[in-house]
């Protein structure tokens, strides 16, 4: 093993400090502490410069940003672009490459270790914030030789760069089962050919049917187990909020878990396999599938399919009006809200039996290989998550490393 050394953070890690004043005519990419997912060291979205007022901070392309404010829900990311990012974001670079390896000082920074530090020094009660003049006279080993920091920032790299494949992948996928939807479902292509009949949402074909949302199946509005009650919490049955949904086909990890207990405390809150959950209050329209029991929060409205409907056939429906359902949450409120009544209203068209079953077994393997990449990806992040302590504290050899995650990627 190389040798380690001990340094103060401030030597090797650089705040940078340059601001940005919006100018309403030009557009650069913007990262809010909103478009970094939670522990998961990626983005979920990008906004733009000009919808928020607020002074920035620049960023380039490889900095490390790092979420000050409440920084254990550890949000740090690494951009492939240049832009601008709130102001509760720190942004990182290394202060001399040559010797210190930004990658390594990527996952170094992102390491619960870290985050734990951070958190212990954040200042604040109810909005704690990270302070970086505390950071920055941490002490930490790191290996002295730069070729040993960017060996292991490789090896950590390699396991996130398979994680984007997987995400990458599974966008097109999604794309793919969508385009047939629209195919089918709102140009009718594979029916012009057939009658076409009148109805109130236009000319559809003969045999089918307007229906409302409540005839797919039951209608369940989630609901939150008492909080006081920690028996009721616990590693069992994934607990669904709307921050867990973003950027997700299938849900395979949530932050909150229940225990047994907890889920038998509202046991018809429960949703099988394949239930399509439909974000109605505060950030509506986001729609996921569940890829085993679970239960949600009482933002989410979801509807368990009967048999005969396609869950897929649903999620991609509810894809296909998010807009709509923004518009249909408004409402005139501060708070966007879409309600379980209005909710089971919303009228779709209800093809025949034949068509629904010809078009789920057309997307189901899409679907499938969905799942199985998220599940795929679930199991990289704990590899990675795993990794990453031992070789920063030099636990792991870094040889033995790379030859594990070759073996599985």
């Amino acid at each position: 093993m190389s040798n380690w050394i001990k340094v103060k953070l401030g030597d090797i890690v650089e705040l940078k400090r340059e601001s940005y004043q919006p100018k309403p005519d030009e557009v650069l990419p913007y990262i809010g502490l909103e478009h970094i997912g939670q522990g998961t060291l990626r983005l979920i979205s990008v906004g733009k410069s000009n919808e928020v007022t607020s002074t920035k901070s620049y960023f380039s392309k490889g900095d490390i940003l790092f979420g000050k404010l409440r920084p254990y829900f550890r949000k740090v990311v690494r951009p492939k672009f240049n832009g601008v990012c709130s102001t509760d974001i720190l942004v990182l670079t290394s202060k001399n490459p040559r010797k210190f390896n930004q990658t390594f000082l990527f996952y170094l920074m992102a390491s619960q270790e870290m985050i734990d530090l951070a958190t212990a020094s954040s200042s604040g009660t109810k909005m704690p914030r990270a302070d970086w003049k505390v950071l920055q006279n941490l002490e930490i080993s790191i290996p002295e030789d730069v070729n040993e920091q960017e060996r292991i920032g490789k090896i950590l790299e390699t396991i996130d760069d398979k994680i984007d494949i997987n995400i990458r992948m599974n966008k097109t996928l999604e794309e793919m089962a969508m385009t047939l939807y629209k195919h089918w479902f709102v140009d009718f292509g594979p029916f012009q050919d057939g009658e076409f009949v009148e109805s109130e949402l236009g000319m559809i074909p003969k045999g089918w049917k307007v229906i409302q949302v409540k005839d797919l199946g039951e209608v369940i509005t989630g609901k939150t187990p008492s909080t006081k009650v920690k028996e009721y919490y616990g590693d069992k049955i994934p607990f669904i909020k709307i921050p867990d949904m973003h950027g997700n086909v299938y849900i395979v990890k949530t932050e909150t878990m229940l225990s047994e207990l907890g889920a038998q405390s509202q046991k018809n809150k429960m949703l099988p396999p394949n239930t399509v959950c439909v974000s109605c209050i505060a950030t509506p329209g986001l729609v996921v599938l569940t890829s085993e029991m679970s239960q949600t929060n009482q933002q989410i409205n979801s509807v368990v399919c009967k048999e005969g409907v396609s869950p897929y056939f649903v999620y991609l429906f509810f894809k296909s009006i998010s807009d709509n359902i923004v518009t249909l949450g408004s409402g005139g409120t501060a708070t966007l809200n879409l309600n379980k009544g209005d909710f089971s209203r919303i009228k779709l068209l209800m093809p025949t039996n034949e068509v629904m079953t010809g078009f789920n077994n057309k997307v189901e393997s899409i679907f499938n290989l969905i799942k199985i990449n998220s599940l795929n990806n679930i199991e990289l992040e704990n590899l990675r998550d795993y990794l990453l302590p031992r070789l920063l504290s030099g636990e792991i050899d870094v040889s033995k490393a790379e030859k594990q995650v070759e073996e599985v990627l």
